[in-house]
Order: structure tokens, then C-alpha cells, then sequence
């Protein structure tokens, strides 16, 4: 039963490829049934982040908002790459698997390097209710999801909550994501953060509001300590 299972799974994915094929959002190749919106070349040369490089200077933007232990990313966005269009797809066109499916291809690295070894809990950036209706799923959930599975971080997702007033952060330039985001985040049971090392998972860091608002929350609610991850890091903006 459970090879005729297999055979039957396997059918239908070839099934599907071939009534719905799936294109490479990079060069635009035919993927098989088995591969997600990228082929395992473009994947290959996606730009990826390159530590504190000038063109990102990423610890710069968190530093001296909120206290945190570790920040990693695996992703350099530009709006000229294609990492762009990949962070627009699991976002806002309903394929938030992809951003599983990198989390956990990027996991490994990560563990080899012993990152976050400390963390005890993790929690990905929430979503407004309205916003999470709207979309229905979380983008930086789903890339939590592939990411701690590797690590073995156990996943909280209700450690967070977030207020409805804030509204995107998309368009907005530096100053105003960080005064809109000033109280945008809370803790719904303190007991639940007190003095755990948490780590706060999202997409991007653009200017690092979002991620030290997070962050505050959860040291003002007692936590020991917070490090960050995002997929992507985008480049500094004078």
C-alpha cells in the first residue's frame, strides 16, 4: 500500500507539472515537478548576504535600538536582483512554501557555523490580524518553519502579537517606520518570554525597525536575551 502511495503522489505531480507547468521566476526555464519557482542554477547564483560589507552594513542599523547577541541573513535585496522578486513571491503571490523550502536549505550552513546555538525558543515578526487575514499566512512564519526545523529551535509563534494601527512598512522611509512602529508589538503572556533567548525570524531588514520593535517587546516583557534572522538583507539606503 504504501508504494502504490508513493507511485500514486508521484503521478500526480507529474500530472500537475504538466497541466500547470511551473517556470523559473529567474531565467524563466520549465521546472520539473519536483522543483519550486527557482532552478537549481539561477538558485546557485542568487546574490547572498555578505556579512558587514559596506553595501549592507546591516549590524549598523539594529545597533544601539535594542540589545541582541547575533544577527545573520542569507540573502543580499536589491530592487535590480532577482532576490527581489523571490521575497515578492512568497510575500504577496500566495507561495509562502518557497520561503520554507529556503529556510531550510540555508539551515544547515548555519548549523555547521553553530549559529544561535544559545536560542531556547524563536518567533517569527506577526503579522497585523487585518493584514493576516487580508494574505492569509504569515511569509515569515513559513520561513521560520524551514529554518528551526534544521536547527531544532522550537517555534512559538504566539509569543508576539502585533497591533492592527501600524499598517505596512513597504513604503515608508526610515523615520517613519521607526515612529510607526514605536509600540506596534506586545507580549501576550510575559511568563512565556521571561528570561528565554529568543530569536526573532523575518524576511528583510530594510532599516531595522520592525526587528528592534520586536525586540523591545520582548526585553521589556523580561526576556534574557534576542538575536535576529532574516532571509534577506537589503542594501543601506543613505
Amino acid at each position: 500500500m504504501v508504494r502504490v502511495a508513493e507511485w500514486l503522489s508521484v503521478a500526480a505531480m507529474e500530472l500537475s507539472s504538466t497541466l500547470f507547468p511551473h517556470y523559473c521566476l529567474v531565467c524563466g526555464e520549465r521546472l520539473s515537478a519536483d522543483r519550486l519557482m527557482i532552478c537549481p542554477a539561477c538558485l546557485d547564483l542568487l546574490a547572498r548576504y555578505p556579512g558587514s560589507e559596506a553595501l549592507y552594513d546591516a549590524e549598523k542599523r539594529i545597533e544601539g535600538h535594542a540589545p541582541f547577541t547575533e544577527y545573520r541573513s542569507d540573502l543580499g535585496f536589491s530592487h535590480h536582483n532577482p532576490v527581489r522578486d523571490l521575497i515578492h513571491t512568497i510575500k504577496y503571490e500566495g507561495h509562502p512554501e518557497l520561503g520554507e523550502r529556503l529556510g531550510r536549505l540555508f539551515a544547515p550552513e548555519h548549523l555547521r557555523a553553530g549559529h544561535f546555538a544559545d536560542i531556547g525558543v524563536a518567533v517569527p515578526v506577526p503579522l497585523t490580524p487585518r493584514r493576516l487575514r487580508r494574505r492569509g499566512y504569515n511569509q515569515s512564519a513559513y520561513i521560520a518553519r524551514g529554518l528551526t526545523g534544521v536547527l531544532g529551535i522550537r517555534l512559538d509563534e504566539t509569543l508576539l502579537a502585533r497591533r492592527d494601527s501600524t499598517g505596512t512598512q513597504t513604503h515608508r522611509g526610515r523615520e517613519a517606520r521607526w515612529a510607526s512602529m514605536r509600540e506596534a508589538f506586545y507580549v501576550p503572556d510575559p511568563d512565556k518570554v521571561s528570561r528565554r533567548r529568543i530569536l526573532i525570524i523575518d524576511d528583510v531588514l530594510t532599516t531595522g525597525a520592525t526587528l528592534s520593535a520586536c525586540a523591545l517587546a520582548l526585553m521589556e516583557a523580561g526576556a534574557e536575551s534576542v538575536s535576529y534572522y532574516t532571509l534577506a538583507c537589503g542594501e543601506r539606503t543613505i
